[in-house]
């Protein structure tokens, strides 16, 4: 029988795709409930609301969004801006946000599931360590936590976790069962022209927003970014949903939070907490069923769109 995933998404979505497309994804997996999002790291309230109306536009009003922690615990860069807001028409009403910040959302939604909360973390990780921090019990009641983010290779400062080196280091000296998808896995995987151009010939408004996003994302990319997104926060939902994609297996992570090379994550060959981080996946499969994902409307159908695809 399918497993049942219980998921809060604690996101920095609006600058890269991949926040939005693994939103999407949630929303369109049958294996997982969807409680509540968080934003973090900058304009988390605009952030929030580009969160809330992606949310409307799928159907799912009812899921409460939070503004969450602007600043990093560890400050190293500026935060990044939020491009993809663009695509918010000033003359329709926003959606509401919860008065809850991110971290009060997290706590109440994982002391109301006890023991059955997933944290699917895809940007730094400042909300949930400031909630562990407020919550010294919390860890308790969440099940794991899911976390784009670091490596499971050589050392590297990983955007997610260089951005708040302290809070990523706070999560993983947590008691808290973490499974880590890191970028030098992540990198492998990556969307085609013809998908994207599959995404621009449809006409659910879903997909229709989605490529809009896509469409700013690719306009306000950093120059050194490819014009095709990685599939980087997608991962993170397929490590929950279709887990023999990838090949895990139990090592040590450890974040340096002092001197030159505050950010990087040095796994294995150092002492650190032990986490589950992906080390191989099944690039092509996993690029396909993404998109499979994306495009399916009815749970069953995924054969039949994977020829398509």
């Amino acid at each position: 029988m399918t497993q049942t995933h219980h998921i809060l998404v604690d996101t920095d979505i609006g600058d890269d795709i991949d926040d939005a497309l693994a939103l999407a994804l949630v929303l369109r997996s049958p294996e997982v409930v969807l409680h509540g999002v968080s934003t973090v790291f900058g304009d988390t309230t605009l952030r929030a609301r580009l969160a809330a109306t992606l949310l409307k536009v799928c159907g799912r009003e009812d899921v409460p969004v939070a503004a969450g922690v602007a600043l990093p615990l560890q400050p190293r860069h500026r935060p990044s801006g939020v491009p993809q807001a663009a695509v918010l028409d000033p003359r329709e009403p926003l959606p509401a946000l919860t008065t809850l910040s991110g971290p009060q959302l997290i706590i109440e939604t994982a002391l109301a599931h006890p023991g059955r909360l997933t944290l699917l973390c895809l940007g730094p990780l400042t909300n949930v360590a400031t909630a562990l921090q407020q919550e010294p019990h919390l860890f308790m009641a969440i099940r794991n936590l899911v976390m784009m983010g670091g490596t499971s290779g050589v050392p590297f400062a990983e955007w997610n976790v260089r951005s708040d080196a302290r809070a990523a280091q706070i999560v993983l000296d947590s008691p808290i069962p973490i499974t880590m998808i890191g970028w030098n896995v992540t990198v492998r995987c990556q969307l085609r022209e013809s998908d994207v151009e599959y995404l621009r010939r449809q006409h659910s408004p879903e997909i229709h927003f989605l490529y809009k996003l896509l469409a700013l994302w690719q306009r306000h990319r950093p120059r050194w970014h490819p014009a095709l997104p990685y599939l980087h926060d997608p991962l993170a939902v397929a490590a929950l949903c279709q887990p023999q994609l990838l090949r895990f297996e139990e090592i040590t992570a450890r974040v340096l939070t002092h001197g030159p090379l505050r950010g990087y994550m040095v796994p294995r060959i150092m002492s650190g907490p032990l986490v589950q981080a992906a080390v191989d996946i099944q690039a092509d499969e996993a690029r396909m069923w993404v998109m499979q994902r994306l495009l399916t409307t009815v749970p069953g159908q995924e054969t039949a769109l994977f020829r398509q695809v």
